[in-house]
C-alpha cells in the first residue's frame, strides 16, 4: 500500500491506519519525493495530474483567472481524466472547483445510463485532484462522496497569508471529524507541486500589484504569463465580499 525510497521527510498522520479512520498524508513539497509511492501510484504521476488540474483551469477560465481554483477527477485504474471543474461566477456560491467537477462527473455518468446507486458507488474508485486545499464545504463533499483519494496543492494557510478570505479549517480537521462516516475512508495527500500551484493564488492581493508566473516548459496553454492584481492594496478579508471563490 505504501512504499518509500530516496525520500527525506514526510509527515504522516493516520496513513490508512484502519478502516475506521481517514487515511492522511501531508507531504512537504520542499523535500525530495521522487521515491514516494502511495496506493501504488508514483509521485511523478501525482505531478502529472496536478499539472493537468492547472491546465483544466486555464482551458475553462483562460490565463490569469482571478479565481484560480481548479479540480479534476481521475480514474486511476484507467489513467483517465473523467471530468474537470473550476470556480465560476454563476451567482451560486457553492460552485467551487471541486463541486463543479463532481457535478460534471455526475452528468457524465448519467449520460452513460448509470443508476444513482451505481454513480454513488463509482466515487470510491476515483481520485479528486485540486490545485488548492479544499474549503470545509468541499472537503465535506469529498468525504460524503467517498472518493478513493483526495490530492491537493496549495494550502489554506498559504492562501490566508497572501490575502484570501478563507475558512481556516483545514481538510485534516474535516477528515478527523468524518471518521464515523460509513463506506470507504478517503486517503488524502497534500502540498503536491506547490512551487507551481502557489503562484496561481499569490498575485491577486499582491501589494506590489504584479506577480510573475513562470510556467514556461510546464504549461503549454499559457507559457510565461504576468498577472496584474486589480486592487492589490486591499485583501479580500479587508475589502468586503465580492463573491466566494473557495
Amino acid at each position: 500500500m505504501f512504499s518509500l525510497s530516496s525520500f527525506k521527510s514526510l509527515l504522516t498522520i493516520g496513513l490508512l491506519a484502519s478502516t475506521s479512520s481517514a487515511g492522511l498524508i501531508i507531504a512537504n513539497d520542499d523535500q525530495d519525493m521522487s521515491g514516494l509511492i502511495v496506493n501504488s501510484i508514483p509521485y511523478s504521476t501525482r505531478v502529472k495530474y496536478m499539472r493537468l488540474t492547472n491546465e483544466a483551469l486555464y482551458e475553462q477560465s483562460g490565463p490569469c483567472p482571478f479565481a484560480s481554483f481548479g479540480a479534476i477527477i481521475v480514474n486511476r485504474t484507467a489513467d483517465e481524466v473523467v471530468c474537470k471543474g473550476a470556480s465560476f461566477r454563476t451567482g451560486d456560491p457553492t460552485i467551487h472547483g471541486e463541486i463543479s467537477a463532481i457535478n460534471a462527473c455526475t452528468a457524465v455518468f448519467a449520460a452513460r445510463n448509470m443508476t444513482p446507486t451505481e454513480i454513488y458507488a463509482a466515487w470510491g474508485e476515483l481520485s479528486l485532484y485540486t490545485n488548492a486545499e479544499s474549503c470545509p464545504m468541499c472537503a465535506s463533499a469529498i468525504r460524503w462522496s467517498g472518493f478513493k483519494e483526495y490530492i491537493y496543492g496549495t494550502t489554506i494557510q498559504h492562501n490566508y497569508n497572501v490575502g484570501w478570505g478563507v475558512m481556516t479549517m483545514s481538510s485534516y480537521d474535516v477528515f478527523q471529524q468524518s471518521r464515523q462516516l460509513p463506506g470507504f475512508q478517503t486517503s488524502m495527500l497534500g502540498q503536491i507541486l506547490t512551487n507551481e500551484t502557489d503562484p496561481l493564488f499569490s498575485w491577486q492581493y499582491n501589494e506590489l500589484s504584479v506577480s510573475e508566473w513562470v510556467f514556461e516548459g510546464v504549461s503549454p496553454t499559457i507559457g510565461y504569463q504576468t498577472c496584474v492584481a486589480p486592487n492589490a492594496t486591499v485583501s479580500k478579508r479587508e475589502g468586503g465580499h465580492e463573491g466566494h471563490f473557495h
